[in-house]
C-alpha cells in the first residue's frame, strides 16, 4: 500500500491477514512476497539500514496460513546474511550479475522456526531456510557475456575417405585443405 493510497480515505480498517507466528519447528512454505525496506538502526550514521525482506507463507499446526519473515542486511560481503540467504535460495547471481526482486515469489522453501520474547513479544524468527524445489527461470535481463553457441564441425568429403573430425583418440586430429574456399 502506498500513501497516494490512503489520501482519499476517511476510515482506517485494519486487514484481519495471516497470524505472524507459529510454534519452533521445520515449516515447508514458499516464498511470496520480496522488497527492500529502510529499519532503524542505532549503529550507523543516520539512524537507519536497508534490510531485503522477504515474506515466506507457511502452514501452522492446525493449517492456519502464517507469513514469516527473513530480513537480512543489504550487503554483498561474502560472510553477511543476505549472501548466504541467496546461496540457500540458490539465487546468488554471478559476480557482475544481478537478480529481480520478482525472482523471489514462488520459490518452495523449508524453514526452522525458533521463538523469541523480546519487550513482552513472541516473534518467530527463521533460523536456517532451504529451497526443496527446482531453480525457476529467471525473469531478469539477460547477461551481457555471452557463450559461444557449440555447433557440430560437418565431416568433409573431397573424394577421400570421411574422417570423423571428434573421436576418442587423445591426438588432435586435423584436415589439410590447399585453400580457403576449401573450409566451408
Amino acid at each position: 500500500m502506498k500513501l497516494a493510497d490512503l489520501q482519499n480515505e476517511d476510515f482506517l480498517q485494519r486487514p484481519e491477514g495471516n497470524k505472524r507466528t507459529t510454534d519452533d519447528g521445520t515449516y515447508d512454505g514458499i516464498t511470496s512476497h520480496a522488497e527492500f525496506q529502510e529499519w532503524s538502526c542505532n549503529f550507523s550514521k543516520d539512524g537507519s539500514r536497508v534490510v531485503l525482506c522477504v515474506r515466506i507463507e507457511v502452514e501452522d499446526s492446525e493449517g492456519e496460513p502464517v507469513d514469516l519473515y527473513i530480513a537480512p542486511n543489504y550487503s554483498w560481503s561474502k560472510k553477511g546474511k543476505m549472501v548466504k540467504l541467496l546461496e540457500d535460495l540458490d539465487m546468488l547471481p554471478a559476480p557482475g550479475q544481478g537478480i529481480k526482486l520478482a525472482d523471489f515469489v514462488g520459490i518452495p522453501v523449508q524453514v526452522t522456526v525458533e521463538n523469541v520474547e523480546k519487550d513482552d513479544e513472541t516473534y518467530s524468527n527463521i533460523t536456517r531456510i532451504k529451497r526443496t524445489g527446482p531453480k525457476k527461470e529467471s525473469s531478469g535481463t539477460k547477461s551481457e557475456k555471452r557463450v559461444a553457441k557449440k555447433r557440430p564441425i560437418p565431416k568433409r568429403t573431397n573424394g577421400k575417405a570421411t574422417e570423423a573430425l571428434f573421436s576418442n583418440s587423445q591426438e588432435d586430429e586435423y584436415e589439410e585443405v590447399d585453400s580457403i574456399e576449401d573450409m566451408d
